[in-house]
């Protein structure tokens, strides 16, 4: 293994030189050298953008599939307009605080977009990851306004040339930052003989995005009307369908009334889902009033068969606070939850954490690797797709979330209930329709009060219905089962049981899991159970539609608690890359300051920033960083040997910006050693003794 290490390791030489802050240009705080998203706020930016300025803000999650309902039903858009944009959320590697604005309703919404009053917003990278991840397109805006906007406009629309060389930068910018599309916002009058280039820029944005990806949206503000008066309409009409006609769809203004929504109804004939009513909840103007009473605005949308588009639903936290947001946020969600057509993620790898993307710790196979706060959108994982109010009796179970506990990322699911003797309760997780074609490997993680029995479920179309992964096995039979081409045994299927009941993995199976993993272990109370079922026993290879969780109590009333960390399931073909490292691993951008939060604690401490870019070959889910080679955790205030390997960070992408981590300043040479080990998109992690390592040599 030594020759492996030795193999995959680079070195740098480095001389420590305590600078000024070092500009390395718009795309990093200029304090901490942070990574950051940024908007292009005026003319030049856009003209003078090209590809590879900030490669940190590429997004790296493509679209999931999604599942769709049989018959069209009208969609719903959100809008993000928070605090102006780009404050927290701005940090592409997080922030070290949770204090911060999240969203996790992704199972409600089809399409997102990222808004600011600047001239051009780019999405942030993980706002993008988060809503790949869960299904959902993400858009970035296009807007001008006022007479800054009026000149621009005079620019783009001079002519069909110019309107389409801007048309094109809008879709490169969209390509190479791998969102999904544009809101297009016109809010200032346009010159009359500038109207057929506006339309054409419309209809050529949209064409050129489709071509680049046929799943893309282009949505008009309902805004500038035909003659080029900015006149709001609050309705599809002819004074704005030219638009309507050319793109996606149209966002409509807020100050509508039913009758202007039957109207718009008749005026999109074929096309009544791509008109989204506009629902502002700050309520400025906005049918209901908006905030609490956004679900009126809401039902008188669906009564006609109109989509919706919920602007700023931030109010939640500006309004209210950060202290009860969740609270909030929940009550706001559940008011309006009647109203929206949830969807789940149908493709394989299925694996999330359920993590919302912050915590005050942060865990890797039941440990703690981490004790800080934290937010990262990219961190977030699929959410769950279903809520509290699928419990008829919600007095006796409820579904929530822990971040004290977690088995990966920042927390966990936790089932809480009442049960009499006998009886069971049945959690709906994941909404699916999952094609399994060939073997699959399925896991789940969980920890258990005492008294009670928890089993996975896989809700099935075909012959076999539900499929029940029960918590016990038999050891006397766990080697005799039919071995498989990945080097598994097949589950057992419980001939003792009514219905299609399997038991976990046990003996060789787990040991082989192991050697291919290094997050195979169970550790602090977490119990991971593993399961490979074949085509037949899918019963011909159905469709998974629905996964959940049930907990039972057999001979006695039982208070119960089961915290849900971690569900897996993937083409067992996919074990194949656990084992895959890193390469190419290399350091730039080294910079050296005295430590910036208060120096004079950390004598003999200089703080080094660092770039680590690398190429992996297999398809990532995620990077930890560790280090080797410092004195002072950067997790918590205490104090470490140089020897003892430190987590510093976790990537979402080919590179991580090391920020002020803390050195021993040395007069004579002293190794510092950065390793990066992959998580593969099926949740297994390469083994940590044979990381790829780069050692920075400084003195």
């Amino acid at each position: 293994m030594a020759e492996m290490i030795d193999r995959l390791a680079s070195e740098v030489e480095a001389k420590v030189n305590i600078s000024p802050n070092v500009d390395f240009g718009p795309g990093y705080e200029p304090k901490t050298s942070e990574p950051i998203a940024r908007p292009l706020s005026n003319m030049d930016e856009v003209l003078l953008w090209k590809p590879g300025e900030d490669e940190f803000n590429v997004a790296n999650e493509v679209l999931a599939k999604r599942t769709e309902s049989e018959v069209a039903k009208p969609k719903t858009l959100l809008c993000h307009d928070m605090m102006g944009g780009y404050v927290d959320d701005r940090f592409i590697q997080g922030v070290a605080k949770t204090d911060c604005y999240r969203f996790y309703h992704w199972q409600y919404i089809d399409i997102f977009i990222y808004f600011s009053h600047h001239f051009l917003t780019i999405p942030p990278a993980p706002w993008t990851n988060a809503a790949h991840k869960n299904g959902t397109l993400m858009l970035g805006t296009f807007i001008t306004e006022w007479t800054d906007g009026f000149e621009r406009c005079k620019q783009i629309f001079a002519s069909e040339e110019t309107c389409r060389k801007f048309a094109d930068k809008m879709v490169a910018l969209a390509r190479y930052y791998k969102f999904d599309g544009w809101l297009v916002n016109v809010e200032n009058h346009i010159e009359p003989e500038h109207m057929p280039q506006l339309l054409e820029f419309v209809q050529y944005l949209t064409s050129e995005m489709h071509k680049l990806d046929p799943m893309s949206k282009v949505i008009w503000y309902d805004s500038v009307i035909q003659t080029g008066k900015l006149k709001w309409q609050d309705m599809l009409n002819d004074n704005n369908r030219m638009f309507f006609d050319g793109c996606d769809g149209i966002f409509l203004n807020y100050n509508w009334n039913e009758q202007k929504l039957k109207d718009s109804v008749k005026n999109a004939g074929a096309r009544p889902h791509d008109v989204y009513v506009g629902v502002d909840i700050f309520g400025r103007g906005c049918f209901g009033g908006g905030g609490w009473n956004t679900n009126k605005a809401m039902e008188v949308i669906r009564r006609v068969d109109l989509s919706a588009a919920i602007f700023a639903p931030g109010w939640v936290f500006e309004k209210h606070g950060a202290a009860k947001f969740i609270i909030n946020e929940n009550r706001f969600w559940s008011l309006i939850e009647s109203y929206l057509h949830p969807h789940g993620v149908k493709q394989l790898p299925l694996c999330s954490n359920f993590c919302q993307g912050f915590g005050v710790h942060g865990f890797s196979s039941g440990k703690k690797m981490m004790n800080k706060n934290w937010c990262n959108l990219s961190a977030q994982q699929i959410q769950p797709s279903f809520s509290n109010k699928q419990f008829e009796d919600g007095a006796k179970q409820k579904m929530d979330r822990k971040i004290t506990d977690g088995y990966s990322g920042g927390g966990c699911l936790s089932f809480d209930g009442s049960l009499d003797a006998g009886k069971t309760h049945t959690f709906k997780v994941l909404m699916t329709d999952t094609e399994c074609t060939d073997a699959i490997l399925i896991s789940y993680s969980v920890k258990t009060s005492n008294q009670v029995k928890t089993e996975l479920y896989l809700q099935t179309a075909g012959p076999e219905g539900q499929i029940i992964l029960t918590d016990t096995e038999d050891a006397s039979k766990a080697d005799k089962q039919t071995i498989t081409d990945y080097g598994l045994h097949e589950s057992e299927k419980r001939a003792d049981m009514p219905a299609a009941v399997f038991a976990p993995l046990m003996g060789t199976s787990i040991t082989a899991l192991k050697e291919m993993s290094a997050n195979i272990p169970n550790s602090n109370g977490w119990v991971t159970r593993y399961y490979l079922l074949t085509s037949n026993s899918l019963g011909g290879c159905p469709r998974i539609t629905e996964i959940g969780l049930k907990c039972s109590s057999e001979n006695e009333p039982t208070i119960y608690n089961v915290l849900l960390g971690q569900i897996m399931v993937i083409d067992a073909a996919q074990l194949k890359d656990s084992m895959t490292q890193v390469t190419d691993l290399t350091c730039q951008d080294i910079t050296w300051s005295p430590p910036i939060i208060s120096p004079n604690q950390f004598e003999g401490l200089v703080s080094i920033c660092i770039t680590v870019k690398w190429k992996y070959a297999g398809d990532a889910s995620h990077y930890d960083i560790f280090v080797k080679g410092v004195t002072r955790s950067p997790n918590e205030n205490i104090e470490l040997s140089v020897y003892e390997p430190v987590f510093v960070g976790r990537s979402h992408s080919n590179q991580f910006r090391i920020c002020h981590l803390l050195v021993p300043q040395k007069t004579e040479k002293h190794t510092l050693e950065v390793m990066v080990l992959p998580t593969n998109k099926a949740g297994f992690q390469a083994p940590l003794s044979s990381v790829s390592t780069v050692k920075v040599n400084y003195s």
